[in-house]
């Protein structure tokens, strides 16, 4: 793999980590009330899916993905209403403020880590970048192993700064809740980030 290829990956992962979509919106939703750690659980979910995809395309399984139109179909439908389900949970509870310093259970960062991996595997967006885009300015044929591992390291990392830099601001925003009552209207914010991001896979 060339360095141009490498760079011109480089900015495309960046510019796509970059862009508000499902994923951005279930990560924020996921720090704001369940700290730094769910977010973090959400997005290595999240970069699974990509690897997962990135892995496929570089193997020239594309017409295999294609050709499981149904299944992402069903993963599709079904992570969009997963997180609509949650997210009217999430309107709708009447919980006391969170202590978001406290460690995150691992029903709660096994529950965010498989919402990002859903949102991953029903977004086209990631589906058309990895499977089409990708292949233009990678020549997929002459790469090695460790081109493989770069590529995905350059998945994991980006994603881990970018995304993980709006983990960050969006658990600062939820620990500056105290009150019942903001903690009800944070509640409430959550919700519609979690409805807006199940409406977004399940339109596009």
């Amino acid at each position: 793999m060339s360095l141009e290829s490498f760079l011109a990956f480089l900015v495309a992962m960046s510019l796509l980590s970059l862009t508000p979509g499902p994923g951005f919106l279930a990560v924020v939703a996921r720090s704001l009330t369940g700290g730094l750690a769910s977010g973090f659980a959400a997005i290595s979910g999240l970069i699974l899916g990509d690897i997962l995809f990135l892995i496929l395309a570089i193997a020239g399984l594309s017409a295999l993905a294609a050709a499981m139109g149904e299944f992402f179909l069903i993963v599709k439908v079904m992570g969009a209403g997963y997180l609509i389900w949650l997210g009217v949970m999430t309107w709708r509870s009447k919980a006391p403020p969170p202590r978001l310093e406290a460690a995150a259970g691992r029903a709660d960062l096994r529950r965010s880590f498989v919402l990002g991996f859903v949102v991953t595997l029903g977004n086209p967006k990631t589906i058309l970048f990895y499977s089409a885009l990708v292949p233009t300015f990678i020549d997929i044929a002459a790469l090695t192993t460790g081109d493989v591992a770069l590529l995905s390291l350059v998945v994991a990392v980006v994603s881990l700064v970018i995304l993980g830099a709006y983990a960050f601001l969006a658990t600062r925003a939820g620990r500056s809740i105290t009150s019942p009552r903001a903690f009800r209207w944070l509640n409430r914010a959550t919700g519609g980030l979690l409805v807006g991001a199940g409406v977004a896979v399940a339109t596009r």
